[in-house]
């Protein structure tokens, strides 16, 4: 799924999943794509908790019915990726936030790497997320 425009925009892919009958049964492992304007980045490392993804629905349909608030969901690996639905006034303007971090390994060292940023949100594309973790959850 991307949500966003050309210049600015959040791409989730499913890539794995652990199943049924399994430690862990329904975490889902996601590839994360951010691009936002001339700068962009993905990993393709982030885990979900199935638990937190079932939430995070919850909060994205409070979202859409009130048009206020916010919608936030986390990686199981602290600060590797953030994904936040917000309304930005009292006029249901919503924005998106994304933090997304891994590292890069260079011989004994290891560097991180950062991109976060965030854009404007329609109020589809709530719709779209909605839709989207549905289907992470199924």
């Amino acid at each position: 799924m991307k949500i966003g425009s050309k210049e600015e925009y959040l791409e989730l892919e499913e890539l794995e999943r652990n199943p049924v009958g399994t430690p862990c049964a329904g975490d889902v492992n996601i590839g994360v794509a951010l691009t936002l304007q001339g700068f962009s980045g993905s990993y393709d490392g982030v885990w979900l908790e199935h638990d937190e993804i079932e939430r995070f629905i919850t909060e994205l349909e409070i979202l859409d019915n009130k048009g206020n608030g916010f919608a936030k969901i986390s990686s199981m690996s602290p600060e590797e990726f953030t994904l936040e639905i917000r309304s930005s006034d009292s006029l249901g303007h919503m924005e998106i936030e994304v933090k997304l971090h891994r590292h890069q390994y260079s011989d004994p060292k290891y560097w991180p790497i950062y991109l976060s940023g965030g854009f404007e949100a329609h109020p589809e594309y709530i719709r779209q997320l909605i839709l989207c973790f549905k289907e992470l959850v199924n």
